[in-house]
């Protein structure tokens, strides 16, 4: 099955038995992830291929998760977001990105703007955003929300 799915996994090790249990049930071909508190070389389950932002902080790390079998390259990024991108193919290509903003950390509309501009077209953007916005069921609005409502209009 061709399908992504995104999840705010608050630490792969600790949801690992969870996270196998979905994927004996559904053969997802990509899972974006974030929170992953994983590092480098340590991936937990077979069948899949797990890539992370070169650097970074391993509290904030974002993962994707991409089947084997299942073509894809790598997109090198240069960001200081907390990032991780492939071109991957499935029914047909196009580049999926894992991006998480920490809490608490404000954003510009610069560093997101160039983050994209990396990205082959056409792209999906999944994450955690750390963004409060009534434009998306919210009772308030932070500084965060208003940027992605900005850059997204």
């Amino acid at each position: 099955m061709d399908t992504v799915v995104q999840w705010n996994i608050c630490g792969l090790r600790s949801n690992v038995e969870e996270l196998k249990l979905l994927l004996n049930r559904s053969q997802w071909a990509v899972m974006v992830l974030q929170e992953c508190r994983l590092g480098e070389g340590q991936s937990l389950l077979q069948g899949y291929t797990l890539l992370l932002p070169r650097g970074g902080y391993p509290w904030g790390k974002v993962a994707l998760l991409i089947q084997n079998g299942i073509h894809f390259s790598e997109i090198v990024l240069k960001t200081g977001l907390h990032a991780v991108a492939a071109t991957i193919t499935l029914e047909k290509t196009r580049t999926v990105c894992s991006l998480n903003f920490p809490p608490h950390t404000p954003v510009s509309k610069l560093s997101l703007a160039e983050l994209f501009e990396q990205l082959p077209k056409p792209f999906l953007m999944l994450g955690d955003f750390n963004a409060h916005s009534p434009a998306w069921g919210d009772s308030h609005h932070d500084r965060q929300g208003r940027m992605l409502e900005e850059f997204t209009a």
